[in-house]
């Protein structure tokens, strides 16, 4: 029955090998520079949204359809799309090649491949805009990966898409060189498009600043929005503007086409002059006004695939509506609504071949994807004579204008010189009721006067409390001060440590008057011991357990003579159980701590013995760093009533020169503004780039770098780093 079985497995495979076999496989040429693969691809679509890549790889290779055009598009869907594909390498040297999905609106797209045991794995980080843009390997707009390529390896590639955007990846494959040269001349064509936008943009506002004409104003909304709506679906805005912020990326593209839409039928309303040439149909303009804007609102909380295409509709509603009207408009007797029209006309085309493409029913070919631009770009220079043409139309009527007030001045004189005589008569009017006004003013200033002395007699009362209260937190003050020298006074003195060492330095930053972290320091023979320990809290209950703290050690080393560190932590352990009763109240307050033993030895070189609770120790040795961890129990009594592997103690040989760290969790944990961490990566990294520095200038840097992290943030915990240079 077994080996039945196995005939049956064995048959299987060789099946699955041949119908690989049948699959498309890009081979890499020797003179290769780029090219679109697209054709080489097989999509799966996982409408359930629900498969891994052990359910992809286990369904029927038929199932995987060979895309047949270099431009794949499927328009808006709900399912996740696998893609394969399977490139070798045909030279004979490595090949460092690029992968890229020439889409920059994908949510999230992995990319799996073997590794050396034949594992499927994820081989490179998740890219998209529901990730920060920080986290990728590529910064780039689009989603690339890096493909290296043994010589003459083939490898099979599955990249998963999960999106809420209209589906469409025409894909590339890159050497560096070209990979540099495409996203250099991309950016350079971008570019120019945005900074026409720009300049008319800056135009139109400083023209409506000068002249106070809002169809400038309106015309600069439209260019804002338009560009934003734009510069976020070509992915800019999340690549330079808010990497960080997921949700806006993707809400500000319909956010952004409905708001240009807005500002598009109000710049049409005052340029146009709608009233005054469609005036029955003025106020269903308005309507749509309204419409749009309320567009824009539920662009914050719809789906944003619900979103999209509202906006996406509201801007070919817009073409053909704003074709329309400057129609009528230039019928009607308006010069400038010429210019209007051929503009829109321009917008209207690029606006539909991009809609039409995004919804599936064009090929997403490179040219149709920026032809929307080009016509956006013919639109605002069209504007642009249509707005110099008005210029013209209202200096003629002003000038016009500016005769037919003359003559109305000389009629306004006389009228003036009527209101004036007639004003006087009003004025004694008035004058008679100010004085009536006058007389219960002042009846209603002695009552006013009386609730003044009311008044006064309560804040006299507020007075004494508030001066009650000062006097209270003077002395708490001063109590909460001379605990902190006390506390102080049973930290170790520098000079003491730096008599017995090369060079010594240490940051002690508590964050309130006084700490729960203190550093502890003790010299027996030719051993010295240093701890820096981290208890429970901070501030004045932080203090109390660092007092326990330095009392234990010096009992355990200096009377009792335990020299191993890890028999250390053990006793220190049951002391603090035992100090608090923790047994018996249930207190649960402790303490982390690195705690090492440092020997010097005959021949010159040093023998450190490390034990941690909760804390590493960190050793700069050769240009790098080393970090021995401790363990993951805790002193105290999170560890009641759980059965804790006794600590073990972490020896290493260092050499005269090499420096060792001990830390809490205070400066890695440390905010700034954007409650991100210091992190222990960015520490280490410190570390090793100080290294070889004096004492002194190690701890400059590093308090440096910390507030320059900081900022303007407040600190989080106690902070507490050692230095000690063999």
């Amino acid at each position: 029955m077994l080996k039945r079985i196995n005939f049956l497995l064995l048959c299987c495979y060789i099946l699955s090998l041949q119908s690989f076999g049948q699959q498309k496989i890009f081979e890499v040429p020797s003179d290769f520079g780029y090219t679109n693969i697209s054709k080489y691809l097989y999509v799966f679509e996982d409408s359930t949204k629900k498969m891994d890549l052990k359910n992809v790889l286990a369904i029927d290779d038929n199932k995987l359809k060979n895309i047949q055009t270099d431009d794949p598009t499927y328009g808006f869907k709900k399912s996740n799309f696998w893609v394969r594909v399977t490139i070798k390498n045909s030279k004979n040297s490595v090949q460092n090649l690029f992968l890229e999905f020439d889409y920059p609106l994908f949510d999230k797209v992995d990319i799996f491949s073997q590794d050396a045991q034949g594992n499927w794995i994820n081989t490179q980080k998740t890219v998209g805009d529901k990730v920060p843009f920080k986290d990728r390997t590529i910064f780039y707009r689009n989603s690339i990966f890096n493909i290296d390529l043994a010589p003459q390896e083939t490898r099979i590639y599955f990249l998963k898409i999960d999106t809420e955007s209209s589906i469409q990846f025409p894909t590339y494959l890159y050497t560096s060189k070209e990979l540099s040269n495409h996203i250099s001349n991309t950016e350079i064509l971008f570019g120019m498009f945005y900074g026409i936008l720009l300049i008319m943009g800056i135009y139109n506002l400083v023209l409506y600043f000068a002249i106070r004409n809002r169809s400038y104003l309106y015309y600069f909304v439209y260019i804002f929005f338009y560009g934003l709506a734009q510069a976020s679906l070509n992915g800019h805005t999340f690549q330079h503007l808010w990497p960080n912020s997921l949700w806006w990326a993707n809400a500000v593209v319909p956010i952004g086409l409905t708001s240009g839409s807005v500002g598009a039928l109000l710049f049409m309303i005052s340029f146009l002059n709608t009233e005054k040439y469609l005036p029955r149909f003025n106020k269903y303009i308005w309507g749509f006004v309204m419409l749009f804007t309320g567009f824009t609102l539920l662009g914050f909380f719809l789906e944003y695939r619900i979103a999209v295409k509202i906006g996406t509709a509201t801007m070919i509603f817009l073409g053909f509506f704003e074709l329309i009207v400057g129609a009528f408009v230039w019928r009607a007797g308006n010069r400038s609504a010429g210019y209007f029209v051929v503009s829109w006309a321009f917008f209207l085309i690029g606006v539909s071949v991009l809609a039409i493409m995004s919804a599936g029913l064009l090929p997403n070919h490179p040219f149709l994807r920026i032809f929307h631009l080009i016509g956006a770009m013919f639109q605002v220079v069209g504007l642009s004579f249509a707005l110099a043409d008005r210029v013209n139309i209202i200096r003629k009527e002003k000038e016009k204008a500016q005769g037919e007030a003359l003559r109305a001045t000389e009629e306004n004189a006389r009228i003036i010189l009527e209101q004036n005589e007639m004003l006087e008569r009003k004025v004694e009017e008035r004058t008679r009721e100010l004085q009536q006004k006058q007389e219960e003013i002042l009846v209603q200033n002695e009552e006013l006067h009386q609730q003044r002395e009311e008044i006064m007699a309560q804040r006299d009362f507020i007075e004494r409390k508030n001066n009650e209260l000062v006097e209270l937190n003077q002395h708490m003050s001063q109590s909460i001060q001379y605990a902190s020298q006390i506390q102080k006074a049973i930290l170790p003195q520098e000079d003491i440590i730096k008599g017995n060492l090369q060079d010594f330095f240490v940051i002690y930053f508590p964050k309130d008057v006084v700490s729960g972290d203190f550093y502890w320091y003790s010299k027996i023979e030719n051993k010295q011991f240093f701890a820096a320990v981290d208890c429970t809290g901070h501030g004045v209950p932080g203090a109390f357990m660092s007092m326990i703290g330095n009392t234990l050690l010096n009992k355990i080393i200096n009377e009792n003579k335990i020299y191993s560190p890890s028999k250390i932590l053990d006793m220190l352990n049951e002391g603090v159980i035992s100090s608090l009763k923790q047994k018996e109240t249930g207190n649960n307050d402790g303490m982390d701590v690195c705690l090492c033993c440092i020997e010097e030895k005959t021949n010159g070189q040093f023998l450190v013995t490390f034990a941690g609770a909760r804390r590493p120790l960190y050793i700069f040795k050769d240009n790098e760093i080393i970090e021995l961890r401790g363990s993951r129990n805790h002193i105290g009594g999170s560890s009641i009533g759980i059965t804790q592997i006794p600590f073990e103690d972490s020896i290493y040989i260092l050499d005269k020169g090499d420096v060792v760290y001990l830390s809490t969790d205070g400066f890695v944990d440390n905010p700034n503004p954007n409650r991100d961490k210091f992190g222990t990566d960015k520490f280490k990294t410190l570390l090793l780039l100080y290294g070889k520095e004096s004492m002194s200038k190690q701890k400059n840097f590093l308090v440096d770098e910390l507030k320059t992290f900081q900022k303007t943030a407040s600190q989080r915990d106690d902070i507490l780093v050692l230095g000690v240079k063999l």
